[in-house]
């Protein structure tokens, strides 16, 4: 039996349609980086840690977006290079992954759209 796991790694994996102006994660390649945080979960066997699908999060002009609980960390324009450091830094060893991360005020802004002229 497996333990219950100590962190969720939700990803976003919203779509919207082309041409809408907050774009989507989906679009952005949020599909590979949930598969590849899932691949590498298994490679390297660890249960600590659940990568999940979830719809929108928000801030989508900085997708793909990834949020990780309990922790409050907010990562943005995530690819699938960056899983491996996510998962070895912040995952197993508990230090947040900082060039990634989506400040607060990145965060509001992300959620505003592209200004209109």
């Amino acid at each position: 039996m497996l333990d219950k796991p100590q962190r969720y790694v939700f990803v976003c994996t919203n779509e919207r349609p082309a041409g809408h102006p907050r774009g989507s994660c989906i679009g952005r390649g949020a599909g590979d980086v949930l598969a590849t945080f899932r691949e590498l979960q298994g490679e390297k066997g660890l249960t600590t840690f659940k990568a999940v699908a979830t719809s929108c999060l928000e801030p989508c002009l900085a997708g793909p977006n990834i949020y990780v609980a309990p922790d409050d960390v907010w990562y943005g324009a995530v690819t699938v290079d960056d899983v491996e450091q996510i998962i070895d830094e912040h995952l197993v060893g508990g230090t947040p992954v900082e060039f990634l991360r989506i400040s607060d005020d990145e965060f509001v802004e992300a959620q505003r759209g592209p200004k209109q002229t």
